[in-house]
């Protein structure tokens, strides 16, 4: 694929351009070691590194263009090589690989999924859904991408990847035949600092709902907030009929209709205040849902066949997505009784052991609160958490954890998720400080032990008959993160491995 400059610079706040823009540009890349010629190298600067500071190597590996930050870039240019200075280098990240791409997202129905929680579930469940019901779908979720029949491990750690790997996957799709793309979008990639999903043309925007997560990128609440409501702002894009979908429930939902354009059609879905798709959980139990829903399509008894009441609500928002795009609600139905569940959500582990053992990926105070109201009632037994807490992430959500878990479980076993460069033991003293403000005491209400293999290990042996353990925060991720080091991580093969040494081994 290869573009000149000038292709590329529609959409970029351009300050001023160096040298002929006729140049070809075959490869678009921030990375300085994937240089290869033809390649236009955006120069970022980042948490840990500049990537101005690599242009010497971008131009020996045969950069034929180069993009740079006017507050980072000290000059000169060097000479025959076109430079074009921008007034924020990651910005115009997006913009440039949609223009390199051919902008592909304007070629498909493009979905975007934010909110704090299910968003990875949603973004599944609607993929699946509409796939059922007839559609080519491709996927760019939290755990997995997929390309129509192909579907493989996101292991980029990052929800929402890069603007130019996001715009190569809408590529991809388009090449393959799909009519549909489901995007899983954060408040990282929304932010106008960022911009990921800027060129994407969204036809459908959908709110899950709002809590309390990455405060430490965004400031406030409200800024947090008003980032994810860029995935609505960003429905201008289209020319056409759009869709604004949100959860009716969440109390700040207005705020995302009112980011949406006057021309787009709204719409609210919700369990429990009054919306245009209304659902009434008529059963719930651990094995899935059973609602009943009145809309402008029709009314309809749904089976939901994931636990609890929040994926009775992602499931309707699938639901919503669907009949906009013209699926009648009988079909719509059916597909929906036959979704599962992502990796690492709600994945029990079974091989024979007289207690539960489930696998999710709940990482945030709501998740926790959530997931525990859902499965404490059916629990036997003792209820039995292993987690802990990202580092150089949302500091105050730590303690938060803790006195969740400390008020809604028996026992808690504290360990790493992903320390990077943190001191371990601090993350974990500031988790165990709010579940002492819960009541728990070290030794007999919690236990600190920082390596996540012997922390399951602690807890499965803790475990009696009828008690439930919760393994929360890995989910599907495939690492543990360090200062200077990763470990590959299985967190369901982890708790297998840790049963089979407890004399289980069945399936």
């Amino acid at each position: 694929m290869t573009k000149t400059l000038a292709n590329l610079l529609p959409g970029v706040a351009v300050q001023q351009v160096i040298g002929d823009t006729a140049v070809a540009i075959r490869s678009l890349v921030y990375d300085s070691r994937r240089v290869a010629p033809g390649s236009l190298f955006v120069a970022i600067r980042g948490q840990h590194s500049d990537g101005h500071q690599f242009i010497p190597q971008a131009l020996a590996r045969g950069a034929s263009a180069l993009v740079v930050d006017q507050r980072h870039w000290q000059g000169p240019a060097p000479a025959g090589t076109p430079v074009v200075v921008v007034a924020d280098s990651r910005v115009a990240l997006a913009p440039l690989a949609a223009a390199f791409y051919g902008y592909p997202g304007r070629e498909l129905t493009t979905i975007g999924i934010t909110g704090t929680k299910g968003k990875s579930t949603t973004t599944d469940l609607t993929a699946q859904l509409l796939a059922a019901a007839g559609r080519s779908v491709g996927m760019i979720s939290t755990v997995d991408f997929q390309i129509g029949a192909r579907r493989w491990p996101n292991d980029t750690r990052q929800s929402t990847p890069e603007a130019p790997e996001v715009q190569a996957l809408l590529r991809e799709m388009v090449a393959a035949g799909c009519d549909t793309a489901v995007i899983e979008a954060t408040s990282h990639a929304l932010s106008p600092r960022w911009g990921r999903l800027v060129g994407c043309a969204f036809n459908v925007a959908v709110m899950l709902n709002i809590g309390h997560e990455h405060l430490d990128y965004h400031g406030s609440f409200e800024q947090y907030r008003a980032d994810k409501a860029q995935l609505f702002a960003l429905l201008a894009e289209r020319p056409g009929p759009t869709w604004a979908i949100v959860n009716a429930d969440d109390p700040n939902h207005q705020h995302f209709l009112a980011a949406a354009p006057a021309t787009t059609s709204r719409l609210r879905y919700g369990l429990n205040e009054p919306a245009e798709v209304q659902g009434q959980l008529l059963r719930s139990g651990p094995m899935g849902s059973v609602l009943r829903v009145e809309s402008p399509w029709g009314a309809a008894e749904l089976t939901v066949p994931l636990p609890g009441r929040f994926n009775a609500s992602n499931a309707l928002a699938a639901l919503t997505v669907a009949l906009t795009q013209g699926i009648p609600l009988d079909t719509a139905a059916a597909a929906l009784a036959g979704v599962r569940a992502p990796r690492g959500r709600m994945v029990p582990v079974n091989a024979g052991q007289p207690f539960g053992v489930i696998v999710d990926y709940a990482h945030n105070p709501d998740s926790f609160a959530q997931i525990f109201a859902m499965l404490r009632p059916q629990v036997q037994g003792r209820m039995i958490a292993v987690f802990g807490s990202a580092g150089e992430r949302d500091v105050a959500k730590r303690a938060i954890q803790g006195e969740i878990a400390g008020q809604m479980c028996d026992l808690l076993v504290l360990t790493d998720e992903d320390p990077r460069g943190e001191d371990r033991e601090a993350i974990i003293a500031q988790i165990a400080a709010g579940a002492e403000r819960a009541g728990k005491q070290a030794g007999s209400g919690y236990l600190c032990i920082p390596d996540r293999a012997q922390a399951i290990r602690a807890a499965l042996a803790a475990a009696q008959p009828g008690d439930l353990v919760l393994l929360l925060g890995k989910g599907h991720e495939g690492s543990i993160i360090y200062a200077d080091h990763s470990i590959p991580w299985d967190e369901e093969g982890e708790a297998r491995r840790a049963l089979a040494e407890l004399g289980y081994a069945g399936d």
